[in-house]
């Protein structure tokens, strides 16, 4: 099967989709609440970075989802026929912190898409642009890729990269209630992330996924950790393997250079499920 024809789809390169809110305080702070933070860590007057994930969610009716429960009939999403979407990273420009209980605006569109061959066939990967404002000023500017897949088969699953030689480790818990904690706050009712006998009987994984997003927040909150104090000006994420959930997301991450940090999400079978590199200045 060849990669589609995506020549009925340009016209939603010409598409918009502008979206506002007030960022209320409450899901930071039950996101807060599911990844543990300790007091010190937890939102006040602003947002830590890529927590803006939280606001300006899809609505999108039940009955227009699709099978995998993804939305199918969004503005900014064409009607590609291939039946699985999956998160495969982001690229984010902090020009200022969000801050919360003020109104806040986002701008979006599709600025690319491309298809390839992969393991499992043909493949679509879309590129979204997000300009979130506040104030009338530019506070984040990122890039998010889905892709858009065939059925999964066990044997058709991409094994992890081999891990590069870290120089610090953050063990987070992450089990079924986690998963289920985090499709909630992000209104992500995907089913391999909550829905076993789908994920395995019809998604052909060995069990359930754990979150791009949810990993990538891991990935920024542990250099927040392990940095206090630090600005992040940029952090670029790569989803390279799915991450099964065992009950726990290790992240390990090493200095690239001056205001460089890399870090990444280790799969209990080894190798790297996401990395990242983050752009910094010290405080």
């Amino acid at each position: 099967m060849s990669a589609p024809d995506l020549q009925p789809y340009l016209p939603w390169l010409e598409r918009r989709e502008h979206s506002r809110e007030t960022l209320s305080p409450v899901p930071a702070q039950l996101l807060a609440a599911t990844l543990d933070l300790p007091a010190e860590r937890r939102p006040q007057a602003e947002l830590p970075p890529l927590w803006h994930w939280l606001h300006f969610l899809d609505r999108t009716p039940s009955a227009q989802l699709g099978e995998d429960g993804s939305p199918r009939s969004r503005t900014l999403l064409p009607p590609i026929d291939l039946p699985q979407i999956m998160w495969a990273g982001a690229e984010t420009e902090f020009h200022r912190p969000l801050r919360l209980d003020q109104p806040a605006e986002k701008i979006s569109r599709i600025s690319d898409m491309t298809p390839r061959e992969g393991s499992r066939g043909p493949m679509v990967f879309l590129t979204h642009e997000h300009e979130v404002r506040q104030g009338g000023e530019l506070a984040v500017l990122e890039r998010t890729r889905a892709v858009f897949l065939g059925a999964a088969s066990p044997s058709a699953a991409a094994a992890p990269p081999p891990e590069p030689q870290g120089e610090r480790e953050r063990e987070w818990l992450v089990d079924e209630s986690v998963l289920f904690r985090f499709s909630a706050l992000t209104f992500n009712s995907h089913r391999i992330h909550y829905d076993l006998r789908y994920t395995t009987q019809v998604g052909g994984y060995p069990g359930l996924v754990v979150h791009g997003p949810l990993q990538a927040i891991l990935l920024a909150e542990t250099f927040r950790q392990w940095h206090p104090g630090a600005r992040l000006t940029r952090i670029a994420f790569r989803a390279q393997a799915p991450h099964y959930c065992a009950g726990k997301v290790v992240v390990r991450g090493a200095t690239r250079g001056a205001g460089q940090y890399a870090l990444w999400t280790c799969p209990p079978t080894g190798g790297v499920a996401m990395s990242c590199t983050v752009d910094f200045t010290a405080a």
